[in-house]
């Protein structure tokens, strides 16, 4: 029950990425925002401050980070950190994601 109203939560408000891993390219709806963070030299955003350049990915649990070399979105380029999965109980529930701009 919780997979499926994570999947109605990203397909009504999450935003369109695409995965590319070498030539292949596979477009998934999540959240991506700039990481919330206080420190100097970070920006205002509408969802705190953040490091300039580092992004939080939470995604659908069917598609995998592993091997994803680039992420695009909104014509801007950016590189996997770090990854994991995230469970609830023994289920997985939705992937977690840092990435850099390139």
């Amino acid at each position: 029950m919780m997979e499926r109203a994570w999947q109605t939560v990203l397909e009504r408000y999450g935003q369109t990425v695409e995965l590319g891993r070498g030539e292949e390219r596979h477009t998934v709806k999540a959240f991506f925002q700039p990481v919330e963070e206080k420190r100097p030299g970070a920006e205002p955003t509408p969802l705190g401050v953040a490091p300039r350049g580092k992004y939080l990915y939470l995604g659908p649990a069917e598609e995998t980070l592993e091997g994803v070399e680039v992420l695009r979105w909104k014509g801007r380029a950016f590189v996997p950190l770090r990854q994991r999965e995230m469970e609830l109980g023994d289920r997985m529930v939705y992937r977690w994601g840092l990435f850099a701009e390139r």
